[in-house]
């Protein structure tokens, strides 16, 4: 394998990252040209392009705030003219015969904000532009009984774009025992967030042909291009997450010392779940916990993590729609638990 690589910065605003690389890898044991013929991959070559963070609404030497003037995107290309050859076609114009050239452009757009002084809000949406210059069309032929995939030349594109937003806040407890107690006070930290997002299907991408059985079998013509297809299915979804971090204030064992010790009773201690508003059953996700903690001075660190699962089982052990708690059991089913300790 080889690669040759130039890079380059334009730093007037907005400042832009360009690269440009050419690779070369190359299977030469026998064995591995016989079991695959093309043993040549290339790209020649790979265009990366990225530019900086930029704030439309808001001064660049001012203090961002609200929803307008935290609106911000960047935009990143990534191009390609990728090839694979064999060792007989190397450096002649047939080795160009399989190339595939692609483009994808993104634009991530996002923003933040607080609502009510205690509640932190963010949301953004990703766009993306897919080019290619190559496309396979589907067809089944009757008479061989197979499907015939044909090449389409010519510059194609599809798009796509999906929308998430979150709201989170951090509350504060402290139970103080008193500075003449060993543990004087223990602080409980909480950030309870909310999140949901949105994915469009983007169909109109799709086409169908009959089989020889008679079934109707949907395809893309983007797939084998090298950004791969457009998302089929909406996805559309709420999540839930709280992290918990606890930690006590203990007084120190060299009396010299004035200040007490912060010692961490739990480090982290996370509760996720999600709420498919999509699907026609089994809408709530299982329950993620996880969790960890250091002792001993930090020589010590104990993690642990547990799957509990609010839907009842059948007699062959497939989940079915039915709460576990209705089925005449707990509220959560435990299907996964472990814990390490390292010393």
């Amino acid at each position: 394998s080889s690669s040759i690589s130039y890079s380059k910065t334009f730093p007037a605003y907005p400042s832009v990252n360009m690269s440009l690389t050419a690779t070369h890898s190359q299977l030469t044991s026998p064995t591995a040209t016989e079991t695959n013929p093309d043993n040549i991959t290339m790209t020649l070559p790979t265009l990366q392009t990225s530019m900086e963070r930029i704030f439309p609404f808001a001064k660049r030497d001012g203090i961002k705030k609200g929803f307008i003037q935290n609106i911000n995107f960047q935009y990143d290309l990534n191009a390609q003219n990728r090839l694979t050859t064999n060792d007989e076609d190397f450096l002649t114009s047939r080795m160009f015969d399989n190339a595939r050239i692609g483009a994808r452009h993104r634009i991530p757009i996002s923003t933040n904000f607080k609502v009510a002084k205690y509640f932190s809000v963010s949301t953004s949406a990703n766009y993306e532009d897919v080019w290619s210059l190559e496309t396979y069309d589907k067809r089944f032929d009757t008479e061989t009984n197979t499907v015939v995939r044909d090449t389409i030349s010519g510059f194609d594109r599809f798009n796509q774009y999906n929308f998430s937003a979150s709201i989170g806040t951090t509350l504060y407890g402290t139970f103080d025992f008193g500075e003449d107690k060993k543990i004087q006070a223990i602080r409980h930290v909480m950030r309870p967030s909310i999140s949901y997002g949105f994915a469009p299907s983007f169909d109109q991408f799709y086409d169908q042909y009959i089989d020889g059985n008679g079934e109707v079998v949907q395809f893309t013509r983007f797939e084998g291009t090298l950004n791969g297809v457009p998302r089929l299915g909406r996805s559309n979804s709420l999540s839930f997450s709280l992290a918990n971090v606890l930690e006590a204030k203990v007084k120190d064992k060299d009396s010299t010392k004035l200040e007490a010790k912060k010692v961490p009773l739990l480090s982290n201690l996370n509760i996720s779940s999600a709420y498919n508003l999509e699907s026609d059953s089994l809408k709530l996700r299982p329950l993620s916990i996880n969790g960890g903690t250091n002792i001993l001075n930090n020589k010590m660190s104990i993690n642990f993590s547990a799957n509990l699962d609010p839907y009842a089982i059948d007699n062959n052990g497939s989940r079915i729609n039915t709460l576990n708690a209705n089925n005449g059991g707990s509220l959560f089913r435990l299907t996964r638990a472990n814990a390490n300790i390292t010393y």
